[in-house]
C-alpha cells in the first residue's frame, strides 16, 4: 500500500536513517501565540520564505464496513497568471488533475483496483468533487487559502473530504444534512518554499536575529491533539563556513538546533510533542553541494512509541502524520 508519507516524501530523506545521530528533546507545549515568528517587523516580513506549493494528503476511512480506506491529495500552488491553482488526486496512485475553474464539479470514475508497480490495489468507488474558490482569501506568502472556500468529495454515498470554512455549510445545503461523513484525517503535508538569503551573525538564534528566514506551518500530529505551529529556520554563514544554523521550534519552544551545517548536513533528533515522539530529520546536501543548488529538506514525522526509532521503508504505511518542508534558493 502506498502511504501518505511516501507519497509526499522526497527520495533524499529516505536515506537519512543510515547517517543520523541519536538524541531526544522534550518540547513543552504552549499556546500557538508563543512563537518565534510572531514578530511583525518589516525585516521579518521581507525575509519570510515564499511558498511555491502546499500538498496535503488526507486519509479517509468510510463508515461502510466493506469500503476501503482512501488516500486523497490536494495541492495548492502558485500560478504565474491569476490566483493560485488547485489540483486534486483521488487516490495515491492517480495523477493529480488541475481544477482550472474557480468553482465547479468533477466526477472521477470508479477504480477496479487493477494496475501494478506498487500502486494502490484496492477498489475505489465513483467520486464526485465539489469546489468553490470564488471568495477565497489568501495570505500574501502562501497559495493555500485562509478562508472563504470549500472543497468537498463524496464517494460511496459518504463525504470523504470536507476542507474549508464553507464546507459544512455546502454539505448541509447540497445534501440537506442526510449524508454520512467518513472519518477523515490529514496524513501528510509538504510545503515547497523559496527561502531568501539573509545576513547572519555567528551563533545567534532568530530571537536575537530577526532577519533569518523562517517558514511556519500549523499542524496536528495526532487525531484529537491540539494544533501546533511548527517553525523551521535557517541562517546562512556570515563569518565564513562553520557558523550556519538550522532550527525547528514547536509553538515557539526550541526543539532542534543544528550548527556547522556544511558538516552536519544530514541528521535527526527526536522531540516529544503532547507526550508522543516526533522524529525531526534534515538533509541539506543538495543545498550545499550541488551545482546548481538543489533543495534543503526538513521532515517531522509523528510515530507511535512502539515503532522503531526512525522512518523506514517497511514502515511506509505507518499512520503517523508527517510534515515535509522543501526549501529552494531560487524557484525550481
Amino acid at each position: 500500500m502506498v502511504s501518505a508519507s511516501s507519497l509526499l516524501l522526497p527520495s533524499s530523506v529516505r536515506g537519512l536513517t543510515s547517517c543520523a545521530s541519536d538524541g531526544a528533546v522534550r518540547v513543552a507545549c504552549t499556546t500557538p501565540s508563543s512563537t518565534l515568528t510572531s514578530s511583525s517587523s518589516s525585516a521579518a516580513t521581507s525575509t519570510s520564505p515564499s511558498v511555491l506549493s502546499v500538498a496535503v494528503a488526507y486519509r479517509a476511512t468510510p463508515r461502510a464496513p466493506t469500503a476501503a480506506p482512501l488516500l486523497l491529495r490536494l495541492t495548492w500552488s502558485r500560478s504565474p497568471l491569476g490566483p493560485p491553482a488547485l489540483s486534486f488526486a483521488p487516490s495515491a496512485s492517480s495523477p493529480a488533475v488541475q481544477l482550472r475553474r474557480r468553482r465547479g464539479t468533477r466526477f472521477f470514475p470508479a477504480s477496479d483496483g487493477g494496475g501494478g508497480g506498487g500502486g494502490e490495489q484496492q477498489k475505489r468507488p465513483q467520486m464526485a468533487l465539489f469546489w468553490d474558490l470564488t471568495a477565497a482569501r489568501y495570505d500574501a506568502t502562501s497559495p493555500e487559502p485562509v478562508d472563504g472556500f470549500y472543497v468537498v468529495a463524496v464517494a460511496g454515498a459518504e463525504v470523504v473530504l470536507a476542507v474549508g470554512d464553507l464546507a459544512a455549510e455546502f454539505v448541509k445545503a447540497k445534501f440537506e444534512g442526510q449524508i454520512p461523513k467518513a472519518r477523515v484525517l490529514p496524513a501528510a503535508r509538504r510545503d515547497r518554499v523559496v527561502a531568501p538569503a539573509a545576513p547572519g551573525h555567528p551563533h545567534r538564534h532568530r530571537r536575537h536575529h530577526p532577519d533569518a528566514p523562517v517558514h511556519t506551518a500549523r499542524v496536528r500530529f495526532a487525531e484529537g491533539a491540539p494544533e501546533h505551529e511548527v517553525a523551521v529556520g535557517c541562517r546562512a554563514a556570515s563569518g565564513g563556513a562553520g557558523d550556519e544554523e538550522l532550527w525547528v521550534s514547536v509553538d515557539g519552544n526550541h526543539a532542534t538546533h543544528a550548527r556547522r551545517l556544511r558538516w552536519n548536513f544530514r541528521g535527526n533528533q527526536t522531540v516529544f510533542v503532547d507526550g508522543a515522539p516526533v522524529d525531526v530529520m534534515w538533509d541539506l546536501h543538495g543545498w550545499w553541494f550541488r551545482d546548481p543548488p538543489g533543495c534543503a529538506v526538513v521532515m517531522l514525522r509523528a510515530r507511535a512509541a512502539l515503532e522503531s526509532r526512525l522512518w523506514l521503508e517497511e514502515e511506509a504505511a505507518a499512520p503517523g502524520f508527517s510534515l515535509v518542508v522543501q526549501a529552494f534558493r531560487t524557484p525550481p
